[in-house]
């Protein structure tokens, strides 16, 4: 009996390393969109604690106000610059996570004809086995029935003596 070989395992096996190299890209862009994310979340909690100490102190001169108008306005700048950049990430992920799904199909077909061929050798492999053991419960049915036959022939010829 022959051992199973699929044809197409070559293919299989570039199509996973394909998976893999697309997988490793979209965990990149993940991490780079998640680090802008990050950021913009550290700012909004650095600008609201920064305004809750302000709104607990009295007396805040011009210079402090004018200071703290000007890191709202950097602030509202540095939140647009980042919003962009954000959305330029996020593009790319989604770009990635598109790339690595079709890829995951494209390998996922193969494995199906991959599992169709095993089945299929399986049940060949089993039709093969049934058909030594038919053949072989044959040639033993054969020779039981040869036996009995030189018995009762020898039977008849010790009875005729």
């Amino acid at each position: 009996m022959k051992r199973f070989s699929f044809r197409l395992e070559r293919l299989l096996e570039i199509r996973k390393d394909r998976e893999e190299e697309a997988k490793i890209e979209l965990a990149k862009a993940s991490g780079a969109y998640q680090l802008e994310v990050n950021k913009k979340i550290n700012m909004q909690d650095t600008l609201r604690n920064l305004r809750t100490e302000l709104s607990r102190r009295e007396h805040l001169s011009i210079e402090e106000l004018k200071e703290y108008d000007k890191l709202s306005q950097d602030t509202d700048l540095a939140f647009i610059v980042l919003d962009r950049e954000i959305d330029a990430k996020r593009k790319v992920m989604e770009q990635k996570l598109a790339v690595y799904t079709k890829l995951k199909q494209e390998r996922r077909a193969v494995e199906i004809l991959k599992e169709k061929a095993w089945e299929k050798y399986q049940i060949e492999e089993k039709r093969q086995e049934q058909q030594v053991l038919d053949e072989i419960g044959q040639n033993i049915h054969r020779k039981n029935k040869g036996d009995r036959e030189n018995s009762d022939n020898q039977n008849e010829g010790s009875s005729e003596i």
